[in-house]
């Protein structure tokens, strides 16, 4: 009977000091009340990648109320459009519910830090989404990162396996208004323009090639649009 209250004892000695070490482990400003999510179940591996950043990064997250909780090691599904946290206290990687968010950041592998906002479309295959913030303001310039599985050539994977499946880059972009919604756009100079209306358009060009911007990529565009809105010059939403 003695042997038995020791080895009880011991027992509840050491989930003590578990629970204790684990508790130091956890960022000051956790709340573990305000994570709500469920364990990530792996997807299939396919050549290319369903996340934005494969390693996890340091970042935060939002709740709807303001909340902030920092220091936390974030890894980003654009395949599902999932945010993804590792929980070091149960060794697990849980997605958090997407609906009790406002937004997150991390630091990505460049060491820039990424923004992402969650809001509801209303275009094609409506919901919310997690969209990234290319330039903020009035009029908000945003990416939705996605990338989606498709057939491709045959290939062999590191296991030797044949696989005809990948994951394939399908990113949105769009101007977005709280008052006039969302307006679909393409990295190109033709679909920049088409934004304006026909007057402003040649004043348009003339900041473009003050500046000697040519849009070619994501980053052009993104610096073409910064330096119209500093012109206060406004799209025309066809909507």
């Amino acid at each position: 009977m003695v042997y038995k209250i020791l080895y009880i004892t011991t027992l509840l000695g050491l989930l003590t000091a578990t629970s204790l070490i684990a508790q130091e482990d956890i960022p000051k400003n956790w709340n573990t009340e305000k994570i709500k999510g469920t364990r990530l179940i792996p997807y299939a591996t396919y050549s290319g990648s369903a996340y934005l950043n494969e390693k996890f990064a340091t970042g935060e997250i939002e709740f709807l109320d303001g909340t902030k909780i920092e220091d936390l090691k974030l890894r980003y599904s654009i395949y599902r459009d999932e945010i993804i946290y590792y929980n070091e206290a149960i060794s697990s990687q849980i997605i958090i519910d997407k609906i009790s968010l406002k937004g997150f950041a991390f630091i990505d592998g460049n060491g820039v830090k990424r923004i992402f906002r969650q809001q509801y479309f209303n275009g094609f295959m409506p919901g919310n989404r997690y969209f990234e913030v290319l330039s903020d303001g009035d009029i908000s310039l945003l990416v939705y990162r996605k990338v989606i599985l498709q057939i491709c050539p045959v290939y062999t994977n590191n296991a030797g396996k044949l696989l005809n499946m990948s994951y394939q880059e399908a990113f949105s972009y769009y101007f977005y208004s709280g008052e006039k919604g969302y307006e679909l756009t393409r990295l190109n100079r033709n679909s920049f323009l088409s934004k304006f209306d026909k007057p402003i358009q040649k004043s348009v060009k003339k900041i473009l090639r003050k500046n000697n911007v040519s849009i070619t990529n994501e980053a052009s565009f993104v610096q073409a649009w910064n330096l119209i809105k500093e012109n206060g010059i406004k799209i025309n939403f066809s909507k």
